[in-house]
């Protein structure tokens, strides 16, 4: 059995898969509401454009049942109620102000079931000057400064993938996760309301603190890190090399392992922090690094390494990453309905919670009928309510 199998959540999200996915993959059972003329707006991403299941939304939507309802009239918000009625969790990806106006906000809901969590997750919070500003994962991290210390001196640099929404997803699950414990001790639940950019902000820990403690705020450096070096990418013969020293136990041992203690061993001026990350290492030592990097290949400095017991490996490619060994004994590419798709991080090993055991994304509004029907609605008003466009 999945850890939360028995929970039973509403994703009124749109845009936004993250949150109910996480649910849905550790055995939550996640209801999806969307909207009856144009689904969940994720389903459009990527694929073959006609195809109503592309592979994003295959992927996003595993495990989840689809339920058609527009909630923005007052049968769909009436629907949402009964549903609330019977659930443990709520989520959005809008600001309550707006629900409050269609009767689905945490004080009206609250009075149908005292114990439901109802998570919010916005751009910038429900508060203050930014709280109606538009967004996407890039303008949420421009604005909180982390595109700012990101790349190359000349030009600041976007992550490869959505960070900001994902890593602000995983909070809010776990304060709802966390809001469902005590609801469950003292028959009160409580809103939780969560922004992207708080998120990045505290993920920025290393910069914040050199801030408070040093009193200087630390430049744009590439790949290479402020304190600790060498921390960097560097071009071999055949391919990209990353290395990341922590202490100088592992740098006299890689030193050593290269056959450069002469050069960067003790009695230089490399061997100790702080003077080798903070005042040998850019335009001096990492030029040293480049050149000796650039005379072997992939698998000679993964030897190195490997020898010198120290943090360094190749830069994958997603196709060399997915056939790896170490990929297949952590189980994390699945088969689903004859989709291989990315497994599930967390391994509960002493529970029966197989993780290829799940079922494949619905197409829009599979389920609607089969939900109506445990709501007590009979097939008449069904069909009224799907003339009426509501669901």
């Amino acid at each position: 059995m999945k850890p939360i199998k028995g929970l039973k959540v509403l994703d009124l999200t749109d845009g936004n898969p993250y949150i109910g996915s996480m649910f849905a993959d550790y055995g939550a059972e996640l209801i999806k509401i969307e909207n009856p003329k144009y689904g969940d707006s994720i389903r459009k991403r990527g694929g073959i454009d006609g195809e109503d299941l592309k592979l994003y939304w295959k992927y996003y939507m595993r495990g989840k049942k689809s339920i058609t309802v527009d909630y923005t009239k007052k049968e769909g918000s009436e629907i949402v109620k009964k549903l609330v009625k019977i659930s443990d969790m709520i989520v959005f990806n809008e600001k309550e102000e707006n629900l409050k106006k269609l009767g689905l906000g945490y004080d009206n809901l609250k009075e149908i079931n005292s114990k439901i969590i109802y998570g919010v997750l916005t751009p910038f919070g429900e508060e203050g000057a930014w709280k109606d500003y538009p967004d996407y994962d890039l303008i949420v991290m421009a604005r909180t400064g982390l595109l700012e210390k990101t790349g190359d001196p000349e030009k600041p640099t976007k992550f490869g993938f959505p960070l900001a929404f994902i890593y602000a997803s995983w909070h809010l699950t776990a304060g709802m996760l966390a809001s469902k414990l005590r609801a469950d001790e003292t028959g009160v639940g409580t809103k939780v309301s969560c922004s992207v950019w708080q998120t990045m902000m505290e993920l920025d820990d290393t910069f914040a603190q050199c801030l408070q403690g040093l009193n200087v705020l630390p430049k744009r450096i590439g790949n290479g890190f402020p304190t600790i070096n060498p921390t960097d990418i560097f071009k071999c013969r055949d391919g990209w090399f990353s290395l990341s020293i922590g202490s100088d136990i592992q740098w006299l041992n890689f030193a050593h392992a290269a056959g450069k203690d002469a050069d960067w061993g003790e009695g230089t001026v490399y061997a100790h922090d702080p003077a080798r990350s903070m005042e040998h290492y850019f335009g001096e030592l990492d030029n040293q690094l480049k050149d000796f990097f650039a005379t072997i290949t992939v698998d000679e400095a993964d030897r190195i390494c490997q020898e010198a017991v120290v943090p360094g490996g190749p830069c994958n490619t997603v196709e060399e990453l997915v056939i790896h060994e170490q990929v297949k004994v952590r189980n994390m590419c699945i088969n689903i309905n004859g989709l291989t798709q990315v497994g599930v991080p967390a391994k509960f090993l002493n529970l029966d919670s197989k993780e290829d055991i799940i079922t494949a994304a619905p197409e829009k509004g599979e389920n609607t009928r089969e939900i109506l029907r445990e709501l007590s609605i009979e097939d008449d008003e069904i069909r009224k309510l799907k003339a009426n466009e509501v669901i």
